[in-house]
């Protein structure tokens, strides 16, 4: 394995080895409730983006194993809409990680439980930050893709890593 340096919260350098995508994986999942949708019974949209940010914040701790924060959220997409009574499942999982920041690809599954449909709701990207003690971006682990899609993913996250680094640098 492929190992980084990093900074502790204290201070000294540690060697932080490289993780696969199925160690800091997550899948979350929730009824959805009324006090969750408009009088219609369609669930708003910033709670499911709550549950894909708090998802993400889940699969980027896993991976840094230290505090993280949100930089970006991209690429959200509402594919179908979800109501009140559906099982909400969330997955998360890393798709590229750079020094200092991890992406991680969030979709959303609503489930109808009475007949067991399930439809894809939700996609997107969030980009986040690992902190070390004093609040300042900190190095993370290497990750480490085993599958051919894993890897294709790989890609695909440094591509648009890449094209997020040109739009500040403009």
């Amino acid at each position: 394995m492929t190992a980084a340096t990093s900074c502790t919260p204290d201070g000294p350098v540690v060697s932080l080895e490289g993780k696969t995508v199925a160690q800091s994986a997550v899948t979350m999942a929730q009824v959805m409730q009324p006090s969750q949708a408009n009088v219609a019974g369609n669930v708003h949209g910033g709670h499911i983006m709550m549950m894909m940010d708090n998802a993400a914040g889940v699969v980027a701790s896993r991976h840094a194993r230290c505090n993280v924060v949100t930089a970006r959220a991209e690429s959200i997409n509402f594919l179908q809409p979800i109501y009140v009574g559906n099982l909400v499942i969330v997955t998360g999982r890393l798709t590229f990680v750079s020094q200092h920041t991890m992406e991680v690809e969030v979709e959303v599954v609503a489930e109808d439980l009475p007949t067991g449909s399930q439809v894809q709701s939700l996609t997107a990207y969030f980009i986040m930050v690992a902190l070390d003690g004093q609040g300042r971006p900190k190095d993370v682990p290497l990750l480490i893709p085993q599958t051919e899609e894993e890897r294709h993913r790989f890609g695909q996250g440094k591509r648009r890593y890449e094209e997020r680094k040109r739009e500040f640098t403009r």
